[in-house]
């Protein structure tokens, strides 16, 4: 009971110190009122934000040409042009939501770079021809564009960018209009048509079907014809064989003597590939030798004492294979030039390539040069100069170029005509052996001929009859067909779907353009705008009351009037003035939400009971880091009110924010705060307003520990550092 009256002792002092001073009693009046004007400013400045969006102006230019619909259906129907941007001005002019500007491209397009306008929307000049192929088969997607200044405003752009979508919303709501009546008059026009014609276009069909009966019945007469002259060519073949020799002697003799001709040719054949073959393969070994001096040469590096010797090694390694590269282009080249004397007719480019191998050796003997003069300049001083390196460096460049030219030349001018040259020689020789052969086979394709007549001509008996009986099926089908024509036309089905088609187009435009309404119900409906953010701006007050009050008034109880009482004594007994205040803040917030600014709120003493513990426990949290920690515990109050601004999910929801954020979510007591006074305003779902309170009373006993229990261990370490910011001067 002492220990009550001590803390009694100390909460009625401070009492007595505020009211017995106007000063005092002005600061006080002043600190319930402050974080009231806080919330009531930003609730009513957003109260219904979207409801003066025509403040804002995007410029609207339309280019648009035009198309006609009813030229994509080679119809003549009224009333089938559209102008999609036309359009768009018409229903734009009607829309008060955003301040569109009507103007010409260029002042659009200034205005958006200015910050006149927010947004420009440019329709361009084939705008409906595009969207109209979508009729057609060649489908063009049509380009709205949309110019947006960012700069000027974040949530201005969101708001034009609605009002842009609704543009795009008109436009395809009046292309599937326009298109759908067209189309709804030319089902219309056909569905008539049916109902006039149907019984002559039956009775056209079927005189058609009767035609090709009887031309099929006539195709059977040819056919029999047919056969009986096919008969009789067999009879006038069988005399003709009677009357031929034997022959089977001549062709035996015709192919021995064309036997040892074709024997040398055989045994020659593929030679052209192995020659060039075997050219090629001379040349890639240039090749790669060259790359491998290179290669070298490029992992010389630096040379020091320490690796001078393996650098002479190096270069001594390079002279040989430049040596050997002089030995194989002197090769190569005889043997291009043994190749191209024996040819027919000899290939120029030939000439060019050893022109181009006579300037590769030379390259490569003074490449030989310079690396001798290397190694002999590293044996006597260690090093090897860079300009030396250089030029010899410049010189593999120039002599790889060359090679890789000779390659490429070859490959793509020699190679293939050299091949084309040998085998066309080869070729001629083993023509020469068939044509030896061929004499003694001529008189025996004589009898093989007359043979392979008759066979045709039996063949084709037989496929004659086969067509016989082709014919009698397709003879049966135009029958069946002749009964299906009756049926279609007698179709109920398709008799009751031209009736639907006969429907007014004008009336089947409309359905499709919108086939469908929403009918927006509402769960929990919020009025306006303002009331959907009292709750945070509330929630938010209330903390920044609590802030106030610790950066203004004392949270230390004076050494006089705290002598001999115990540590949480003076803590309980100032706590009460700060909590009295956080009560009365919370108070006139939530007072002044309810009936002066008259938010909607469906349980008004419940969002009361709410704004009065968030105010005991943000007072409490702030009063115990401030006592225990001093000008260390206010920054990080502060640094705690950032965090819970953005991860409460007071503005977003808290499923678009960053992942820290959704992290540390549940763990902040603006979460469960603002949803407790949430289900205040639009309506309580179960108990869920009591287990919000009851999650944010968890902070509770949290700053009581810091601010009783820890600030025992750190009041000596908070001293000592107040000494040493009272000795800055400023601090």
């Amino acid at each position: 009971m002492k220990h009550v009256k001590n803390i009694l002792r100390i909460f009625m002092g401070d009492l007595k110190h505020i009211f017995s001073n106007p000063v005092a009693t002005l600061i006080a009046f002043g600190l319930t009122l402050l974080p009231a004007l806080y919330a009531w400013f930003n609730i009513a400045a957003s109260w219904d934000p979207y409801a003066n969006t025509k403040g804002l102006k995007v410029a609207v230019v339309n280019l648009d040409e035009g198309a006609s619909i009813d030229s994509i259906f080679d119809s003549d129907i009224d009333d089938s042009a559209i102008n999609i941007g036309e359009m768009i001005i018409d229903e734009l002019r009607k829309n008060d939501k955003i301040g569109w500007q009507f103007v010409d491209k260029d002042d659009a397009m200034d205005g958006v770079e200015s910050g006149k306008y927010y947004a420009a929307v440019v329709v361009p000049e084939d705008f409906s021809k595009k969207i109209s192929s979508v009729l057609t088969s060649h489908i063009e997607r049509p380009v709205l564009q949309y110019y947006v200044n960012e700069k000027k405003n974040a949530v201005a752009t969101k708001i034009t960018g609605k009002g842009v979508e609704s543009v795009q919303q008109q436009i395809n709501e009046t292309f599937i209009s326009s298109s759908s009546r067209v189309m709804g008059k030319l089902v219309n026009g056909y569905s008539d048509e049916w109902s006039t014609r149907k019984d002559t276009d039956r009775g056209d069909a079927i005189s058609s079907l009767n035609e090709i009966k009887d031309s099929l019945n006539q195709l059977t007469d040819t056919i029999g014809i047919l056969k009986g002259t096919l008969r009789t060519v067999n009879s006038l073949n069988d005399g003709v064989k009677g009357t031929l020799p034997d022959v089977s002697r001549m062709i035996t003799s015709g192919e021995d003597t064309a036997q040892s001709a074709r024997t040398l040719v055989d045994s020659t054949r593929g030679m052209s590939e192995i020659v060039t073959e075997g050219v090629d393969d001379t040349l890639d070994q240039i090749t790669k030798t060259e790359e491998t001096v290179y290669e070298t040469f490029n992992v010389l590096g630096n040379i020091s004492d320490t690796s001078a010797d393996a650098a002479i090694n190096t270069i001594k390694a390079m002279e040989s294979m430049t040596s050997a590269m002089i030995t194989q282009l002197n090769s190569f080249g005889k043997l291009l030039n043994d190749i191209n004397t024996k040819l027919p007719v000899k290939l120029t480019d030939v000439t060019q390539i050893q022109q181009d191998i006579g300037t590769a050796v030379k390259q490569q003997q003074d490449l030989l040069g310079k690396l001798q003069s290397a190694e002999k300049t590293v044996k006597e001083t260690r090093r090897l100069p860079s300009d030396m390196k250089d030029d010899i460096g410049d010189s593999l460049s120039l002599a790889y170029n060359t090679i890789s030219d000779i390659n490429n030349f070859y490959k793509g001018k020699v190679e293939v005509p050299l091949k084309d040259s040998l085998d066309k020689t080869y070729e001629a020789l083993g023509t020469t052996a068939g044509a030896l052969g061929s004499i003694g086979n001529l008189v025996g394709q004589i009898d093989t001929t007359l043979t392979s007549v008759n066979t045709s001509s039996q063949s084709l008996i037989e496929a004659l009859d086969s067509s016989l009986n082709l014919i009698n099926k397709s003879q049966e089908r135009v029958d069946d067909m002749i009964h299906d024509v009756n049926k279609i036309a007698d179709n109920k089905q398709l008799n009751k779907i031209m009736d639907i088609m006969k429907n007014d187009p004008e009336q089947f435009s409309d359905f499709m353009m919108k086939p469908a309404d929403m009918q927006t119900n509402k769960i929990y409906p919020v009025e306006n705008y303002g009331s959907a953010m009292a709750p945070f701006y509330t929630i938010l007050a209330i903390w920044v009351g609590g802030l106030i009050l610790v950066a203004l008034l004392k949270t230390k109880v004076e050494p006089s009037r705290a002598e001999g009482l115990k540590l949480y004594e003076t803590y309980f007994g100032r706590y009460l003035t700060f909590m009295l205040l956080g009560i009365f803040q919370a108070l006139v917030v939530s007072l002044g939400d309810l009936y002066m600014l008259k938010i909607q709120c469906l349980e008004p003493g419940k969002f009361v009971l709410a704004a009065v513990i968030a105010s005991i426990i943000f007072t409490n949290i702030t009063y115990s880091m401030t006592v225990s920690f001093g000008d260390v515990g206010k920054a990080i109050v502060v640094v705690f009110m950032v965090i819970q601004v953005a991860g409460s999910g007071g503005t977003f929801p808290i499923q678009v924010t960053p992942k820290f954020f959704q992290m540390v979510n549940p763990l902040l007591p603006f979460t469960h705060l603002i949803n407790a006074m949430r289900e205040c305003v639009a309506g309580l779902y179960e108990n869920a307003y009591w287990i919000d309170i009851r999650n944010a009373l968890v902070y509770i006993p949290l700053s009581l520990l810091v601010g009783i229990v820890l600030r025992k261990k750190v009041l000596e370490l908070n001293e000592f550092f107040e000494e040493k910011l009272s000795q800055t001067g400023i601090m």
